[in-house]
């Protein structure tokens, strides 16, 4: 059914009913907008305005009083039913204007109305769309403390790998002082030996009658110099092992620091994210704040202004 049958048809209803007919009535018995209540209402007003004029014309005079007129009675007649039309002409003009001032500010209302509704619909389309924006604030806010959470526990493992690193160096160090330590006795050694074989040399002049004995003492202290040699030679090969062992935990204590001196950058970056996020989440709030107080003020104006409506 038409916009315009609903309004006709809720407008008798409402004149069967013995209820004032106006556009909100008929609104809201037709559940049609302001604006399609006011346009049929006036035509409903108008056709019926022209069926009162229709059954005020003058009517043909009944028989039995025809019957019974004299001369002038017809003139009289006349006369009577064109003064009761002038007086209900001059009270339907009279309406037409009251009717004609009351439809336009009736029209007005319904045009303001309609404003104020599509005003509240864009509204609550910026108001969705602020609730939207301090969602996904929220949802960045939550990666970001995901994102600071992995970064920490990051950091903590490194550093626990860097303590067994230097862990490692230091007993490495202490591996490599020993190793020093042991070629200091083997230099002292040699020392020893050097000192002996001249000592037994120099006695060789003098004690030439026990010469077995001294070289059997010289075999003896060329076989602790031999040794002596040997344990220098090892020694010296575990230092080049320390050495190295001790410049290759240098190199991973360096790749260490530089790995955590960029997870630190990284913590800085995921704070500086979560606070650009936070002030994101209050500049949309505060939007939103400011959206619902003015959809208040839309809503409270509709409202009051919405009985101001009457035919």
């Amino acid at each position: 059914m038409r916009d315009k049958e609903r309004v006709f048809q809720a407008a008798d209803t409402l004149v069967a009913e013995g209820a004032t007919v106006t556009v909100t009535s008929v609104r809201e018995r037709a559940g049609c907008s302001n604006a399609a209540a006011t346009k049929y209402l006036r035509e409903w007003r108008e056709e019926r305005a022209a069926q009162d004029e229709a059954r005020s014309a003058l009517p043909d005079l009944p028989a039995t009083v025809s019957a019974l007129l004299s001369s002038g009675m017809d003139a009289l007649w006349r006369a009577a039913v064109e003064a009761a039309r002038a007086e209900h002409e001059a009270a339907a003009a009279a309406s037409d204007e009251a009717l004609t001032a009351v439809v336009g500010e009736a029209d007005a209302l319904a045009a303001r109305v309609d404003e104020a509704d599509a005003e509240l619909a864009q509204l609550r389309a910026v108001l969705e769309t602020a609730r939207e924006a301090v969602g996904t604030a929220q949802e960045e806010r939550a990666a970001a403390e995901r994102e600071r959470a992995s970064t920490h526990a990051t950091v903590a493992r490194l550093e626990a790998e860097l303590a067994d690193t230097r862990s490692a160096l230091a007993a490495t160090r202490d591996e490599l002082a020993q190793e020093r330590a042991a070629v200091t006795a083997a230099e002292r050694a040699r020392a020893a030996a050097d000192a002996a074989r001249a000592q037994a040399d120099g006695a060789a002049v003098g004690l030439r009658e026990s010469l077995a004995d001294v070289r059997t003492a010289l075999e003896a202290a060329r076989d602790d110099v031999t040794r002596a040699q040997h344990d220098r030679a090892a020694a010296d090969t575990a230092r080049a092992a320390a050495e190295a062992a001790a410049a290759r935990l240098e190199g991973e204590l360096a790749a260490a620091r530089d790995a955590l001196g960029a997870l630190r950058e990284q913590v800085t970056e995921a704070e500086r994210s979560r606070a650009a996020a936070l002030a994101g989440q209050a500049q949309a709030e505060g939007t939103a704040a400011g959206l619902r107080e003015a959809l208040q003020a839309v809503e409270t104006a509709a409202v009051r202004d919405q009985p101001a409506v009457r035919d």
